[in-house]
């Protein structure tokens, strides 16, 4: 990350992410159609712009890190999206996404009703698995690499199994310890039933 200079954040939201690499130095702008979060990110100096296309013709920017996070499974056109997004991409430059994978434990090991209804989502255009992103990364005709990733620990899953609700992350780490919970996440990733997939595409 050091190397990045100028960095992009589609659906930056309010500039959670934002503000930390901006203090650390990095020239950042977002891309945000909230009104809402646009016009708080002005207040605050930051360079927004409502959409790729406002961007492309406003400023002739190129970045060295474009990042965006559970976006593009609101996209109708994932490929036209990301397609969209290497021209303003600097030579070298990367494009590094993460998204919910299908194969989240939760849905396909412990079949939880609860969280079935809480994970599906009509503003979702897709639910893609590591096989599915694939596809569509292939299409991009760059290079690219998937990354699996387990957000979410053992506490948060059997408080989902226990009492079919969020909010149970290290609840219970202190009684299990490191060990079990580092344990399980490997054996998550390892078996590909981990609740995201980080992708990574180089200009």
């Amino acid at each position: 990350l050091k190397s990045k200079k100028n960095i992009l954040e589609v659906g930056c939201s309010s500039g959670f992410m934002l503000f930390p690499l901006i203090k650390k130095g990095f020239k950042c702008t977002g891309i945000e159609p909230s009104g809402v979060f646009s016009r708080f990110l002005k207040s605050k100096k930051i360079d927004v712009y409502s959409s790729i296309e406002k961007l492309k013709k406003n400023t002739n920017k190129k970045f060295d890190l474009i990042i965006h996070f559970f976006v593009l499974e609101h996209i109708a056109d994932p490929i036209k999206f990301i397609k969209s997004l290497l021209p303003l991409l600097e030579k070298k430059g990367q494009i590094i996404f993460e998204i919910p994978n299908v194969a989240d434990p939760l849905h396909t090991l412990y079949n939880i009703s609860a969280f079935e209804r809480f994970y599906w989502s009509i503003a979702h255009h897709w639910y893609f698995s590591e096989k599915s992103l694939k596809f569509v990364l292939e299409k991009i005709n760059k290079p690219y690499k998937i990354i699996l990733n387990q957000r979410y620990d053992l506490s948060n899953h059997l408080v989902w199994s226990r009492d079919g609700k969020p909010g149970g992350m290290g609840k219970f780490s202190n009684l299990l310890g490191k060990k079990i919970d580092k344990n399980y996440e490997n054996i998550l990733l390892k078996s590909g039933y981990c609740d995201t997939l980080i992708g990574i595409i180089n200009n």
